[in-house]
């Protein structure tokens, strides 16, 4: 079973690695004419692309003249941030409470709000509960913030963030679920003719 997820982290990995090395041997066999990132451990072209001509690095998108696309990532990063941190805190809990909990849920006394609430912290969650912190939280202080527009929209977990806000806070749902037809229609057209945020 172990070789099974190492094998699938490699499929993954595969194309990365090949890349760089394609890059590395395209432009670093000649060291006197080699760029700077030839010299780096690891040698990562990509790493080096997007820091020289994308300005991406930790806290680096912070400026002022970058806060319209912060305010405009906002409601992605307060969904997938608050839904994570509210199922690491109370999803992602021992054995013996899970036990507890699904014997809780096999007698027929129980009220609706438990059940609801329960969904949203069932332990197949916690993986992408994970993910999600982990993904967002790079691409707040690492990135581009505004691609958090394109990323939130191919995670699970963004709809299971939209289901939560909408059963826990229906008002801040609704506000979440009228701020997504929106900004989709809208990005539909900035996308489309290249313009910002895209």
């Amino acid at each position: 079973m172990f070789p099974y997820p190492i094998a699938l982290v490699f499929v993954v990995l595969a194309p990365f690695v090949y890349h760089n090395y394609s890059g590395y041997v395209l432009f670093c066999t000649d060291t006197e004419l080699s760029p700077p990132w030839c010299h780096t451990f690891p040698p990562s072209i990509y790493t080096y692309v997007q820091a020289r001509y994308w300005n991406v690095g930790f806290l680096r998108y912070w400026t002022l003249a970058q806060a319209p696309n912060f305010i405009i990532a906002t409601p992605p990063f307060a969904a997938v941030f608050l839904f994570s941190l509210y199922h690491l805190r109370h999803g992602a809990y021992p054995r013996s409470q899970r036990i507890a909990t699904q014997r809780l849920f096999s007698s027929r006394i129980y009220s609706k709000h438990i059940v609801s609430s329960a969904i949203f912290l069932h332990p197949a969650l916690t993986p992408h509960a994970i993910h999600a912190l982990f993904l967002s939280t790079t691409v707040l202080f690492t990135s581009h913030t505004q691609i958090i527009l394109r990323l939130a929209a191919s995670m699970p977990f963004t709809y299971w963030a939209a289901a939560w806000l909408l059963t826990e806070n229906p008002h801040w749902g609704r506000w979440w679920i009228s701020w997504s037809l929106v900004w989709g229609a809208l990005s539909v057209v900035l996308w489309g003719v290249c313009l910002p945020p895209a």
